[in-house]
């Protein structure tokens, strides 16, 4: 896999999505989710793909990891966790 990773996060607030950023670059990533202004009833969609490769029956596929987050605290370690070098 050579592609470069995509980090994608969603604001999710009474069940609606109200922002949602994409980008390649971590820096800029890590930047804008500090900036989210944490509220009750509102968790965070966050996804990070790495790329299309083969997987073990011999097909492509994308990898990806992804989960739902209502605390800064959970997401922070999540990302840390999703992009943490071999």
């Amino acid at each position: 896999m050579k592609s470069r990773q995509i980090f994608t996060y969603k604001i999710i607030r009474n069940g609606k999505e109200v922002a949602k950023c994409q980008t390649h670059f971590i820096r800029r990533f890590s930047h804008r989710t500090r900036s989210i202004k944490w509220q009750n009833g509102q968790s965070v969609y966050l996804r990070v793909n790495y790329g299309r490769g083969i997987n073990n029956q011999g097909k492509t596929v994308l990898f990806c990891n992804e989960g739902e987050y209502t605390t800064k605290a959970e997401l922070v370690s999540a990302l840390n966790a999703f992009t943490e070098r071999e």
